[in-house]
């Protein structure tokens, strides 16, 4: 029983630790330190939760549901990330706008690994995919 308070703790310190990270990202994109705040996440989510931006963009859907997987992540937590990388995506989209795109189009593979994980489709889900769609267009 312990074991299972204690893993639960750690699974919601991992989600205050998500957003954090995506908190600190939009605060320095809305003071316009945009690249600062893609330089600071990326550095925070590998060593904070050993996790790469740029591993992610490179896997595919089952990679990286088995790399989600290995560090824990919940649907919740996957919701966090997407939003993540749909705002380093965005704040890109003037540098390199491929980038952006694999970005983008890996943020709806989070949301939709996130409804798997989930068991269940998610209107507040299916409005951040279009929300990413949209920005693709």
């Amino acid at each position: 029983m312990e074991q299972r308070d204690l893993l639960k703790d750690q699974i919601e310190k991992l989600g205050k630790v998500l957003a954090n990270i995506l908190s600190g990202l939009l605060g320095l994109k809305s003071k316009g330190q945009t690249s600062q705040g893609i330089e600071i996440t990326n550095q925070r989510l590998q060593s904070e939760l050993d996790i790469e931006i740029e591993k992610i963009t490179t896997l595919s859907k089952k990679e990286l549901k088995d790399y989600l997987k290995n560090r824990h992540l919940k649907a919740e937590h996957l919701e966090i990330l997407s939003e993540c990388l749909k705002e380093i995506g965005k704040g890109e989209i003037e540098k390199n706008k491929q980038a952006t795109e694999v970005k983008l189009e890996k943020a709806i593979e989070l949301l939709d690994i996130a409804d798997e994980i989930s068991k269940t489709m998610s209107f507040d889900r299916i409005n951040k995919k279009n929300d990413i769609k949209n920005v693709l267009q």
